[in-house]
């Protein structure tokens, strides 16, 4: 469910960049390096394309964002067994993929330099949106997923 969401997420995210609809303002090789820092104790840093690279960078990219996506959709099944009229609400799934987009806003953002909500970017308007329109599709691949997939597995 998380995979498939987050999938869905990528590649209308591919599909958008092309398109010049959103912009692609981070590589995922700086994503990975983000990624693998974390785990050498390093949260922040100044500027992520300033920072050393490390091996298997654009590997650690797709794994760990794959695995944000599984935990964020955890959070969502919780959420739905705690509060069972959610899974009769359309709406739901896409009011949680755009609520997901405080975690690169106020997390990812600011720790790889950015600021929070692209505060030190020039591109700040343009970050912004890009973040809101791929998390909104994440929360509609959560839908789709919903409607074509979740009867089977409940």
């Amino acid at each position: 469910m998380g995979v498939f969401a987050t999938i869905f997420m990528d590649l209308l995210a591919g599909f958008l960049v092309k398109r010049k609809l959103i912009f692609s303002f981070i590589t995922p090789e700086a994503i990975g390096r983000w990624f693998l820092y974390m785990f050498r104790g390093k949260f922040i840093h100044k500027d992520i394309y300033k920072t050393p690279s490390l091996k298997n960078e654009k590997f650690w990219c797709y794994i760990s964002h794959y695995l944000i996506g599984i935990v964020l959709v955890g959070i969502y099944l919780l959420l739905e067994l705690k509060e069972p009229t959610i899974r009769d609400q359309v709406w739901i799934p896409l009011i949680f993929g755009i609520a997901t987009v405080f975690f690169p806003w106020f997390w990812l953002l600011p720790s790889i330099g950015i600021g929070f909500l692209a505060s030190k970017s020039s591109n700040r308007s343009r970050i912004i949106k890009t973040n809101l329109v791929n998390h909104m599709n994440f929360g509609i691949g959560l839908f789709l997923w919903i409607v074509f997939f979740h009867g089977f597995f409940v």
